[in-house]
């Protein structure tokens, strides 16, 4: 928000995850921080 980080997911939090859990994830974080 206002051009400061507000969410981050690392490689090891992405890397050998299905990208159901990853766009979970950041549907999350897009309903939390806009």
């Amino acid at each position: 928000k206002d051009g400061e980080l507000v969410h981050m997911i690392e490689r090891h939090h992405i890397e050998g995850r299905p990208a159901e859990i990853i766009a979970e994830n950041l549907t999350e974080a897009y309903n939390e921080f806009c």
